[in-house]
């Protein structure tokens, strides 16, 4: 039966989310969990969010109910906080959501909150990656890992490929795993045609140009600077311009400006309301993470606002596209002629269809309101049965 159709209202909790990161910080993980906290909030649940201060600074912290632990040390992006386990240990909630069983915050917390109920989403299972040393950090905390998830007592999937990798990994039962994808509040995407007017202007765009979207972190795995040297390289028509949108060291930025030329806008950070513009005045969006990439935020949103996506298949993100339908997938590691090939191929030929496609499924397969219910059933479920 249908979690949605037994779900009988919201009741008054107090659940306590523990996410390595939270905004201002950018990043999928971070934001799913802040909207989580807003949905149950919403619902009069008390919601505590445990985190860290990692890759943030100077910023006021306006959020009600959001310990921002000191980061004492991080390693290949993953922060350590002896702040956040002295407050994990003074912990009053009924209930505790972990987010990605890679982290530390996530394996502290198994640990310390060990006799206590608590839900794991996993935001990308299999580590798809040709990164040697990664290999190796992942064989050496396998079992770690494993002792996180044989202690939740529900692990969520954001979809059938991270779930089917989860149960053969670590020999874990079918029914501790559930899928609930990831979503969003589809009414946030609509288009603004003065707010679109003045994004072009802003940034001097062509009016008439096919635009590449890429929004993401500005990291070597999530290859920007393989996008933009396809285009750079291998594409010569003056219609076409690459937006390039999402934080980034200075470093690496200064690298994809050096292999950019005029069509290509490396614009970085910007405000949510441009973001939207950005989605809904671009032609195609395209994601090219390597690996761990759950169901991306990114792409859902794109689809909202009618794109066409191409992308990597990493993570559960064949449960959303469905090659030559919604999108085209391109293979890892990213071969740039192969890249150049199927954006010619949005470029020559019609994608209403596929724009159409993507808007239908959004609406129907990832509203953020269903998903944010099926997850409190979760908690519900878990607290009569204890």
């Amino acid at each position: 039966m249908h979690l949605i159709l037994l779900f009988k209202g919201y009741i008054d909790m107090k659940i306590g989310q523990i996410s390595h990161v939270f905004p201002p910080h950018i990043g999928g993980i971070g934001n799913y969990v802040y909207r989580l906290k807003q949905s149950f909030e919403n619902k009069d649940n008390e919601v505590t969010v445990y985190t860290t201060n990692y890759d943030i600074s100077n910023f006021n912290n306006n959020e009600k109910n959001v310990i921002y632990c000191k980061t004492n040390f991080a390693f290949v992006r993953n922060p350590f906080s002896f702040e956040l386990l002295k407050k994990l240990k003074q912990n009053h909630e009924d209930i505790y959501h972990l987010h990605g069983y890679e982290f530390l915050p996530s394996l502290f917390a198994s640990i310390i909150l060990k006799n206590k109920p608590k839900v794991l989403t996993q935001h990308g299972a299999e580590i798809e990656c040709n990164d040697p040393k990664i290999y190796l950090l992942n064989k050496i905390y396998h079992p770690f890992a494993q002792y996180i998830l044989e202690n939740m007592d529900m692990i969520i999937a954001l979809g059938k490929k991270d779930r089917d990798f989860l149960l053969k990994a670590f020999n874990l039962s079918p029914d501790k795993i559930t899928i609930i994808p990831n979503g969003i509040d589809i009414n946030k995407f609509k288009s603004n045609k003065d707010n679109n007017t003045n994004f072009n202007k802003k940034y001097n765009l062509k009016e008439n140009s096919f635009k590449v979207l890429f929004v993401s972190r500005l990291i070597k795995t999530k290859n920007a600077h393989r996008l933009i040297s396809a285009v750079a390289n291998y594409i010569k028509s003056k219609d076409i311009e690459v937006l390039i949108i999402g934080p980034g060291s200075v470093e690496y930025i200064k690298e994809l400006r050096a292999i950019s030329d005029k069509r290509i806008h490396i614009i970085g950070e910007i405000s949510f309301d441009e973001l939207v513009s950005a989605y809904n005045i671009s032609n195609l969006f395209v994601q090219l993470g390597e690996w761990s990439e759950g169901m991306p935020t990114t792409i859902l949103e794109a689809m909202a606002c009618g794109l066409p996506i191409l992308t990597t298949s990493c993570g559960s993100i064949s449960d959303v596209i469905t090659d030559g339908e919604n999108g085209l997938f391109i293979d890892t590691p990213i071969d740039e002629k192969i890249l150049v090939e199927k954006i010619k191929y949005f470029m020559g030929n019609d994608i209403k269809k596929m724009s159409e496609a993507n808007k239908i499924k959004v609406n129907r397969e990832f509203n953020w309101d269903i998903i944010a219910d099926k997850i409190y059933y979760i908690y519900k479920q878990i607290l009569e049965n204890k």
